[in-house]
């Protein structure tokens, strides 16, 4: 069937236009309204006053659709304005009982879809713990096989499904964080994602599925369940007659071939967790690489040489820019050519498809080159400076030899207690909030919600606790 001749085709034009944010919290109202009743209706002087109160306190300007001449400016009058648009575009419906008062009922569709866009904007995230243990309940327990495709095989199916779309979401997710981390950001953007990352995303749903919510954990037993009612004869004939009648398929066969078919199917899901965890974990781990590089190129050292060229670069983008919006881009100067003018350019021709030709000339070996050996001094000096950049370097065991350091005695610290003075500090909290997530570290961190400013920088706060073994 057509979607349209189920909700009509003016349904989503209360989502379009210049009041589409009025229509959408209009029907929330709505929505919330019916949650203390017994069913989806309720009187309409009840809704009315509900939007006046909502339209007196947003204190918006009057109110005028395009195809209408009529101006509302009081609450009330655009409430019913709001109301009737509702009603004309097919998400509310009247009712009216016996003594002739009107009641606003939602139509299942308006239900289903003001659920689904209440869902997208609070993105709430599934326990997965919740839905695997249910499934592995439901298969475990021998007293729902006297019913199994109502009791067991049916909501396994539904919830197999969910699961498996929550996952894929979470995969999505991750693909979208890193997509904004390949924007051109500055330093502090570069913060607010990588934190933004590690609270919605690095540890709560990733760090829940390789912990906790392990669906490793459960799996074996719901495949070997799964093959142990396909093949119990008697439990798949009762399987069958519950499809017949929940479906209303009358043929015996097609009803035996369908229950076949969702069974191999929820199957066929928790094989494929394996590829779709790996790729989880290795887009999760591209968006730590790609963080502590861009990290390292946003808070380059100017004094050096890779430092000097990214300035070089970054000024010459920021003056490509300026032109360009200036209207007057044209050819490259001949000072900024100067600059990548570093190696001879040449061309491919149809000479170029010719054979090298061999010299058959035979020169005069060379007297072999030996190194001059180095003095103690300078091999000394040479070993300290190599000493001086290890020492620098942010490996896994100075950041935990700092961390230990930080605490001594105690059992947890705050970010917030770190000195931060310059952008190396900037860069080993960083790796402190990577490294604290790893599982096998000796210590672990819990994320914060307030936001700590100094020195420039600015990041959210989050706890450092020894890992108790």
């Amino acid at each position: 069937m057509n979607l349209f001749d189920i909700v009509g085709s003016d349904f989503f034009k209360a989502l379009t236009g210049k009041y589409q944010n009025i229509f959408m919290d209009c029907l929330e109202i709505i929505y919330s309204t019916y949650r203390t009743e017994l069913s989806y209706g309720v009187d309409r002087e009840i809704i009315i006053a509900q939007l006046t109160n909502y339209f007196e306190q947003s204190s918006s300007d009057d109110i005028q659709f395009e195809e209408e001449q009529d101006v509302f400016r009081d609450a009330r009058s655009k409430a019913n304005e709001f109301l009737r648009k509702l009603k004309g575009y097919g998400w509310i419906e009247y009712e009216f009982d016996n003594s002739g008062c009107a009641k606003i009922i939602m139509p299942n569709h308006s239900i289903s879809v003001l659920q689904t866009c209440i869902a997208i904007s609070e993105q709430n995230e599934m326990e997965y713990q919740s839905e695997v243990s249910a499934i592995f309940s439901l298969l475990t327990n021998e007293n729902l096989l006297d019913r199994p495709y109502s009791q067991v095989i049916k909501p396994v199916y539904d919830r197999t499904i969910v699961l498996f779309t929550e996952l894929k979401k979470l995969n999505t997710s991750i693909r979208k964080y890193i997509d904004e981390l390949t924007d051109g950001q500055t330093p502090e953007e570069l913060m607010e994602h990588f934190f933004s990352y590690n609270e919605n995303i690095g540890s709560k749903a990733y760090h829940r599925m390789k912990t906790n919510d392990n669906i490793s954990r459960f799996r074996n037993t719901i495949e070997n369940r799964l093959r142990e009612i396909l093949a119990d004869e008697q439990v798949m004939q009762r399987a069958i007659a519950g499809y017949q009648i929940i479906e209303g398929e009358n043929d015996k066969i097609d009803a035996h071939n369908c229950v076949i078919g969702i069974i191999t199917s929820i199957i066929d899901y928790f094989n494929s967790y394996d590829e779709i965890e790996q790729e989880i974990v290795k887009k999760h781990s591209k968006y730590l690489r790609s963080a502590v590089n861009r990290a390292k190129l946003a808070f380059l050292n100017t004094n050096n040489l890779e430092g000097k060229l990214a300035t070089v670069l970054r000024n010459l983008v920021t003056a490509f820019e300026n032109e360009a919006e200036n209207g007057v881009f044209q050819d490259v100067p001949d000072d900024y050519c100067r600059i990548f003018n570093m190696f001879p350019q040449s061309f491919i021709s149809g000479e170029s498809l010719k054979t090298i030709g061999i010299n058959k000339r035979i020169d005069e070996v060379e007297e072999i080159f030996s190194a001059p050996i180095l003095s103690e001094e300078e091999l000394k000096k040479r070993r300290d400076m190599l000493k001086k950049k290890n020492e620098h370097r942010f490996s896994k065991s100075k950041i935990t030899e700092y961390v230990m350091l930080l605490l001594k005695d105690r059992s947890e610290i705050d970010a917030a207690e770190i000195s931060i003075n310059s952008k190396r500090d900037m860069i080993r909290l960083i790796f402190i909030c990577i490294y604290g997530r790893d599982k096998r570290s000796s210590f672990i961190i819990i994320p914060k919600d307030n936001r700590i400013s100094s020195k420039g920088f600015t990041f959210k706060d989050f706890t450092i606790k020894k890992r108790v073994k």
